[in-house]
């Protein structure tokens, strides 16, 4: 008779989660960490042990001295009992080892740290919410999607205004492309000046500034802040096609913009959308020089702005330094890049 490790009954404890996620998961690593974390676990009554049960090994019945030989069912029999009684004599042995006790110990301790992890960070309420809201694929479902947490009248006043202040200012922007630049203090033609690209290029200082992926976590992300990425992605998306009204440089801003949304949402989804509103725009392009011969500066994007882009993928993904080993799109004399090999590189990635 031998025995075995007394088994434990689990029951967290939620206001113990913030502390154990802040454990120094190297002490897991060693047994004396182990040890400590274990006790831990037992000090607070997470972990309860049972009564020690007795197990007793009895071997097989082997046949006593008999002068007639067995058949070789008989002998293939026995040797199985005695194989599947070594068997299980091996595994209470290993199990009742000091290294099954320390692995044992390390599985309940990363077990519980694992429930603390998701009970904080995949709440779900907010994933029903994040679920809800990414289905919505265009503009008009995501203006009547509903949060299905119950939201008081505060609530609902401000995400009125936020919805009707976009749909201003997107209404706006369509009708600054569509109005002729004012004239110069001369009188001659008007100037470059547009409110839109002006606008534009200011929202892409604002997400170059970010830190990376910082758009990446959607569970701390409101609700109506998903509604709002959506709407101006979806607006932005609007803005790069051929018919939108906007000029050549409305829509290289527009794409410029989508692609910094997109790397710091930190997903392959948004990435591939953009692959392959760049791949769209390009085969328009295409058509049109093939129709029309001319060469524009249709279907490209600024290279530096692309460029930091991919760099910064590529360290966060732990990438060679080494430029060699890197594709990369062809820069113009005037510092872009096609929208086409911007596309490939990306996919590449």
């Amino acid at each position: 008779m031998a025995l075995m490790i007394p088994p434990v009954k689990l029951k967290w404890l939620e206001h113990l989660n913030s502390s154990w996620i802040t454990e120094d998961s190297e002490s897991i690593s060693t047994r004396e960490g182990v040890s400590v974390l274990y006790s831990k676990l037992l000090a607070n009554k997470e972990a309860v042990l049972l009564p020690q049960q007795v197990l007793c090994l009895k071997g097989p019945q082997l046949p006593d001295f008999e002068r007639e030989s067995l058949s070789s069912d008989e002998q293939e029999h026995y040797l199985d009992a005695l194989l599947s009684s070594q068997l299980a004599l091996a595994k209470m042995v290993c199990s009742d080892s000091p290294f099954a006790a320390a692995l044992r110990k390390r599985v309940l301790v990363l077990q519980r740290i694992f429930y603390a992890l998701s009970n904080k960070y995949h709440d779900k309420g907010k994933v029903k919410q994040q679920q809800h809201s990414t289905e919505n694929n265009s503009g008009s479902a995501d203006l009547h999607s509903v949060s299905e947490r119950p939201r008081s009248s505060t609530d609902a006043l401000i995400e009125m205004g936020v919805r009707t202040g976009l749909s201003l200012l997107f209404a706006l922007l369509r009708q600054s492309w569509m109005m002729p630049p004012p004239p110069s203090p001369g009188g001659g033609p008007g100037g470059n000046i547009n409110l839109c690209n002006d606008v534009i290029h200011t929202a892409i200082d604002v997400v170059s500034s970010l830190p990376p992926l910082s758009l990446a976590n959607e569970s701390k992300i409101p609700p109506m802040g998903l509604d709002c990425l959506a709407q101006v992605t979806t607006f932005l998306k609007g803005v790069t096609m051929q018919n939108s009204g906007a000029d050549i440089l409305g829509r290289r801003l527009a794409s410029e913009l989508l692609l910094g949304l997109a790397s710091q949402r930190g997903s392959l989804r948004y990435l591939l959308e953009w692959i392959e509103m760049a791949l769209a725009a390009s085969a328009v392009v295409s058509a049109m020089e093939e129709s029309k011969g001319l060469q524009n500066q249709e279907g490209l994007i600024g290279y530096d702005c692309f460029m930091n882009i991919l760099m910064q993928m590529r360290r966060s993904l732990g990438s060679s330094s080494d430029r060699s080993q890197w594709r990369e799109p062809t820069r113009t004399s005037d510092g872009l890049c096609s929208l086409y090999e911007a596309a490939l590189c990306l996919f590449e990635e």
